[in-house]
């Protein structure tokens, strides 16, 4: 770590100056100069010995911007990740001396990056950027300077860093050494191997894939229930976005993936209900583009969704498989099938997939409405077949096991309750019977129930004692 150290400190007092150079006494003659070197030194040692307790790259990484902070008297310290293809950036990992802690309202899930002109000069060319008022960027860049005064920024420093990821190191408001870079590249060298580090750990815990999947370039995405694509890599579900409004983009775009969207066709797709923010959700739909790839990208080294010339659309390189072209494969199968039994197979294979409606966390939203209900409709005539399948073959502890789990996802379907009672009745299981038509008094309304009595009462195989309990 010592060498790392001693090499690290080597290549940052030779970068070179500010993107805006500002005029520095010649070091030998500069006591501040003096003075920062002596506490640089002691302070990377502290921080070196300190690092070596621990191998959790965010508790490195935490460390690290404490120390830039509290180095430089400033009131905030963080890592500034930049995508610019997608001409976004947003917020890894900060410290904040403030008691109160905003950045997460402040910042937002990220930011445009266009209207930071300074910054981006800065990434380009390599070179630090200072800025010791930001008063001085009011003139020539007012969006930069409407960011800063948005994010209570009265001055910053950063340093930029790369490749994969790139960002910055960024302090805000600092009180010393304001000119002075050298400490910064190297604290942000130590972070941008954490930020390394840290993926190599996601993507570990990510490492589980179908065997359906034989290269790199298969994908499996299942939408009924919580969305979760498989590679071989590994598997990505919705959580791991952390952003709803991106993983909307990326299954609006999975779902209609023949064909390239501009974003105002997203947004219009999406959210037409709010035609007074079309330009700014325009904007953003970057941005949650760019917080899907950031995601996608722990199991694969491909990117899913592409920039177009007319706009956004699915890499077609990938060989896609969804649950739904499954489910739909295996129905159609069903209904051509030579025997009962692979018939019943197939069937099988058919509820197993329905794990819930198709993008649950926004199946009640107009844009999905229509492929929710179809599949929803989908799932209980299968399901429904296949209960009556199962009691014609007198596989009566299928049908208990089929219709109880489906009697979870779509209460409403009265002939679950209908066969469950059929199938407790052949069983000799009476008393369960019994329970579970008091179960459909209290569970369905008054019209569903008497769909169900309807169907019960005609049914002369069951005894007259069971037929009283319904009323």
């Amino acid at each position: 770590m010592a060498k790392l150290f001693e090499r690290i400190l080597g290549q940052a007092n030779k970068k070179n100056e500010p993107c805006q150079p500002m005029p520095v006494t010649a070091p030998e003659y500069d006591s501040e100069y003096v003075a920062y070197c002596i506490e640089l030194e002691q302070v990377v040692s502290a921080l070196e010995e300190n690092l070596h307790a621990s191998d959790d790259p965010k508790e490195i990484a935490m460390q690290t911007l404490q120390v830039a902070c509290t180095f430089y008297g400033g009131d905030w310290a963080g890592i500034l990740e930049v995508d610019l293809e997608m001409d976004v950036w947003n917020p890894l990992w900060w410290f904040n001396m403030k008691k109160r802690d905003k950045t997460a309202q402040l910042l937002g899930e990220f930011e445009i990056a266009k209207y930071m002109p300074n910054w981006l000069r800065s990434l380009k060319e390599g070179k630090p950027i200072i800025i010791p008022s930001v008063k001085e960027v009011q003139k020539d860049h007012p969006e930069e300077y409407a960011v800063y005064k948005r994010l209570e920024v009265d001055s910053v420093i950063g340093v930029p860093f790369g490749p994969n990821p790139v960002g910055f190191l960024a302090i805000s408001n600092p009180t010393r050494y304001v000119t002075r870079s050298s400490m910064m590249s190297i604290l942000a060298y130590v972070l941008h191997r954490a930020m390394a580090q840290q993926k190599t750990i996601d993507s570990a815990k990510l490492a589980m894939s179908p065997d359906e999947i034989q290269s790199d370039r298969d994908i499996i995405i299942n939408f009924f229930g919580s969305m979760e694509i498989h590679t071989s890599q590994g598997v990505l579900k919705e959580r791991n976005f952390n952003s709803p409004k991106s993983s909307r983009v990326a299954t609006y775009l999975l779902l209609n993936r023949k064909s390239s969207h501009t974003a105002w066709e997203i947004v219009e797709a999406l959210w037409p209900e709010e035609p007074d923010k079309m330009d700014t959700l325009c904007n953003y739909i970057r941005g949650y583009i760019h917080t899907f790839r950031k995601a996608f990208a722990l199991i694969s080294p491909y990117p899913l969704i592409e920039t177009a010339a007319s706009g956004y659309q699915i890499n077609h390189d990938f060989h896609i498989m969804t649950d739904l072209q499954q489910f739909d494969l295996l129905c159609e199968k069903a209904q051509h099938a030579t025997s009962v039994s692979h018939k019943v197979e197939l069937l099988k294979k058919a509820v197993d997939l329905y794990r819930g409606h198709v993008f649950e966390n926004a199946c009640d939203e107009h844009w999905i409405i229509g492929t929710v209900t179809h599949y929803k409709s989908q799932y209980i005539g299968v399901v429904n077949e296949l209960l009556a399948t199962l009691m014609d073959v007198g596989d009566y502890s299928g049908v208990q096991h089929y219709a109880s789990k489906a009697k979870k996802i779509t209460p409403e379907n009265i002939k679950v309750y209908y066969w469950l009672v059929c199938a407790m009745t052949k069983l000799d299981c009476s008393e369960l019977a019994k329970n579970e038509i008091a179960h459909a008094k209290k569970s369905l309304t008054s019209e569903e129930f008497a769909s169900l009595k309807k169907l019960l009462m005609s049914d002369k195989s069951l005894p007259d004692e069971l037929l009283t309990e319904v009323g």
